[in-house]
Formats: C-alpha cells, structure tokens, sequence
C-alpha cells in the first residue's frame, strides 16, 4: 500500500513539473506576442508621424517611395508573420497541455 501512496506522488510530482513547464512556455509565448504587438503600435505611430511630417511638407506624393514608410511597412509585415507563428507556437502548447490533462483525467479510474 505504501509503494502504490509513494508511486502516486511520485507520479503527481512529475506531472506537475510537466505541467509547470508547459504553462511557463505559454507564459512566455505570450509575453512574446505582446511584445510583437508591442513593436508594431510602434511602427505604426512611426509610419504615422513620418507621413504627417512628408503631407506636412507637401511631399504626399513620395509617402509609398520615402524610405522610413517603406521600413515601416516591412517591419509591420514580418511582426505581423511574427504574430501568426507565436500563435501557433501558443495553441500547439496548449493543446499538449490539454492532452496531458485529459490523460491525468483518465489514469485515477484505471487505478
């Protein structure tokens, strides 16, 4: 009876390691994602202001050549690329998390 209490909470130990693991990378995925959401408030209130200063100076014919516009816009883009991975990278992390609940779920009535 011992052994099957000391496997139980060795196994419970284990899982929760798991499980700390699998919520510490969501954490930081998301820290990530606020961070890409972050940079791209940014860029926007750059591209802002740089085409406020070119109609300002009567230059919003060259807004899609100016070379900062352009640099916003890439940056944009590839945080934009950024985003969509991180959340994919989250959702794969959480399914796995799920999976491993549904799995602890199961184990107590096999017992």
């Amino acid at each position: 009876m011992w052994e099957k209490v000391k496997r139980s909470l060795k196994d419970g130990a284990s899982i929760s390691v798991e499980k700390i693991e699998e919520y510490t990378k969501i954490g930081k995925l998301k820290v990530d994602e606020m961070a890409a959401k972050r940079k791209i408030e940014r860029n926007f209130v750059d591209l802002g202001e740089r085409v406020y200063e070119l109609l300002v100076d009567q230059k919003g014919s060259e807004v899609p050549e100016d070379l900062v516009v352009k640099k916003c816009v890439d940056n944009v883009n590839s945080l934009k690329d950024e985003l969509v991975q991180l959340e994919k990278n989250i959702k794969e992390v959480s399914e796995r998390c799920e999976e491993t609940s549904k799995g602890e779920e199961e184990e107590p009535g096999d017992a």
